[in-house]
């Protein structure tokens, strides 16, 4: 049965349930998914793992419903707060599962992540200027020139969950297209947070994307509760985040892509 086919039977589906259902390998499921959504046909929304269904008008030329079930899994938070007690053993983990995986659901043609939590002594502008985790994505158009977009992740731990993440990527934002904090906890374990509110209220305020990562390795694990919204940064503010890059090879493949 194709990606079609079972999306159609349930009109949206988490990724993990439907690439199940399919038996599809995960490279190959994120690839077709990708490219579905860069053409249009679907579009990524949330849940642990995240989620698709139908655009509009694909679920109405189809006769497919716009909502559906989605899978939920749960893992045990304090194994999660035992084996990643620190921020700083996030950060590997989650920058694997967003360039291998994650990430995909922009569509983009090449894309580069890399960790940017730290620039040594270099005057940056302040500590809330510097992402965690950057991703650097091209998209390719058939008539528009291709775009460069910046997309950046706050990374918080389970034991540092407030609306101080959704502040640093509020300032993130000012020099990239989408931004987002990513808090290490269960649902559960958040909603039992004293600010939880706060922090949904203000990112959707701002624009800013929340993701709870229950499992920093396990993608399907992952809970969209807001989706960064896009937006275009200041040109002279994103030029010097890129010029303020602290891997090289990255900033050189960036020059390339001006090609």
């Amino acid at each position: 049965m194709s990606f079609y086919s079972n999306l159609r039977n349930v009109g949206s589906a988490g990724n993990q349930n439907l690439r199940t259902r399919l038996g599809w390998d995960e490279d190959f499921y994120w690839r077709v998914q990708g490219r579905l959504i860069e053409e249009g046909k679907i579009v990524a929304g949330r849940g642990k793992g995240g989620s698709v269904r139908f655009t509009e008008a694909q679920a109405a030329a189809s006769g497919t419903p716009v909502e559906g079930p989605n899978l939920t899994i749960l893992a045990d938070a304090s194994e999660l707060v035992e084996a990643y007690g620190r921020e700083r053993d996030l950060y590997a983990p989650l920058k694997r599962a967003i360039e291998q995986k994650w990430i995909n659901k922009f569509g983009f043609d090449d894309v580069l992540v890399d960790e940017t939590h730290s620039r040594g002594s270099r005057d940056t502008g302040g500590t809330f200027t510097r992402p965690d985790i950057t991703a650097a994505g091209v998209k390719r158009y058939v008539y528009l020139p291709k775009r460069l977009e910046i997309v950046t992740f706050e990374v918080k731990s389970a034991e540092a969950v407030s609306i101080m993440g959704v502040l640093e990527a509020i300032a993130h934002r000012e020099a990239a297209h989408r931004s987002y904090v990513l808090y290490a906890v269960s649902r559960a374990l958040f909603d039992a947070t004293i600010e939880a509110e706060r922090i949904v209220e203000l990112a959707q305020k701002y624009g800013i994307g929340v993701v709870l990562v229950e499992r920093p390795a396990a993608v399907e694990s992952w809970e969209i509760l807001l989706d960064a919204v896009r937006h275009e940064p200041d040109p002279a503010r994103l030029d010097r985040f890129l010029g303020d890059l602290p891997s090289e090879a990255m900033k050189k493949h960036l020059s390339k892509w001006k090609e």
